[in-house]
């Protein structure tokens, strides 16, 4: 009875832990499985990016059409350490799952052998009260019941004589059982501690695992970054070599996304503390010169740009497009360079890139047409040119619609 009853216990315990654990795992495969696909894909893409790259070198071609091919090889290698960085982060949330769940199993652990000592020292105790009995009634060589009964001198005494007998018996029998009882007690509790321990050894193992396999990842992503920076470096250098032969100014490649999120998020918030609405004011150029080398939201070969350029001189004026109040002033060497934001009011405001030179500061009002920068070339530009970007409520809108 108490093996069936202990087998069931076992097999319900096994089956949560299986459950629980197939629903984690499964959830975390499926995760990593697309993961790996995903990377698979993209890797194929750059295989094929590169191929094309260094038939073109060979060819001695690298013009328009060998910087894109670059450019789409970039992009892919940053594509790439996203999805390894997604990669990163899940199996480093599987492995603080598996670590938290190690150090729930020894509580547990630790908390089940106190069980089996602490039920282990009851047993003993009540054991050893039990053989005292025993030897006390082998040494004193006790009569047989029958023996007891016969020496009673009368019916009453007998009676007596047989209900103590039948007492005494009665506890030594339920001391027994008491003993009996304990001992499956702990022997269940020992069961269980096997299951803890069994437990606990495939998570440790399970951990391990992981661990390589986050190491692998880590690995990866710095040999990508490291490629994606030595190809950053060849497009820079042959964009700024292009720019010489055209009218048209890029921005140079950022590899470092978490530079230019800080970037952004310093325009947002300058962008907050401006007066929301619609931002449906009229605005001026910001250069005396119409002409422009790169529209919205795109430049000649597809990739974004988030404004329009004015190539000018170095040094050439710079405008307001309207009146307001400077509400962000950047000195970078990299990215916008010195960068100004002008708030218009009713959530419309403008931003003023790759200067040379800065003539206002924050808090400062202007009105249209007051020169508040030079041009120039500062940050991640190919040359001398005033990029213009138009905000409403921080997010930028076509330039064209407002000028």
């Amino acid at each position: 009875m108490f093996k069936s009853r202990y087998k069931f216990i076992s097999l319900l315990m096994s089956l949560v832990l299986v459950v629980t654990s197939f629903s984690f795992g499964m959830t975390a495969q499926a995760d990593t499985s697309a993961l790996k696909n995903k990377r698979e894909k993209i890797q194929s893409e750059i295989e094929s990016a590169q191929s094309k790259l260094d038939k073109l070198s060979a060819e001695k071609s690298k013009t328009e059409e060998y910087l894109n091919t670059l450019r789409s090889k970039i992009d892919l290698l940053q594509d790439k350490i996203d999805n390894l960085e997604s990669d990163k982060s899940a199996l480093q949330a599987e492995i603080d799952a598996i670590q938290k769940k190690i150090n729930e199993t020894k509580t547990e652990i630790n908390n089940v052998q106190n069980e089996i000592d602490q039920k282990q020292a009851e047993f003993d105790e009540s054991y050893e009260v039990y053989c005292q009995r025993l030897r006390a009634m082998y040494v004193s060589g006790s009569a047989s019941t029958l023996e007891v009964l016969l020496t009673c001198t009368d019916m009453s005494a007998m009676l007596t004589r047989s209900q103590m007998i039948k007492s005494v018996s009665e506890q030594d029998s339920r001391n027994l059982e008491d003993l009996m009882k304990k001992m499956e007690e702990i022997e269940t509790k020992k069961q269980e501690l096997e299951i803890k321990i069994n437990e606990l050894n495939e998570d440790n193992a399970n951990l391990e695992n992981d661990k390589k396999i986050l190491q692998d990842r880590i690995n990866e992503i710095n040999a990508s970054k490291s490629e994606l920076d030595k190809e950053a470096a060849e497009c820079n250098a042959l964009m700024k070599e292009l720019a010489s032969q055209s009218s048209e100014y890029m921005e140079l490649i950022e590899t470092n996304k978490e530079k230019l999120q800080k970037i952004e998020d310093e325009i947002r918030a300058a962008a907050a503390s401006a007066s929301y609405g619609s931002g449906s004011g009229r605005l001026r150029y910001p250069t005396n010169s119409r002409s422009i080398s790169a529209g919205y939201p795109n430049y000649s070969n597809g990739s974004y740009h988030g404004g329009i350029d004015f190539p000018v001189p170095k040094g050439s004026n710079v405008y307001a497009a309207g009146s307001g109040r400077v509400i962000l002033v950047k000195y970078l060497t990299y990215s916008y360079g010195y960068h100004i934001m002008i708030d218009h009011g009713d959530g419309l405001s403008t931003l003023y890139a790759h200067n040379s030179e800065i003539l206002v500061s924050v808090g400062q009002s202007v009105s249209a047409g007051q020169v508040i920068a030079r041009s120039g070339s500062t940050g991640n530009s190919t040359g001398p040119h005033c990029h213009f970007e138009v905000r409403v409520n921080g997010n930028r809108v076509n330039p064209f619609s407002y000028l």
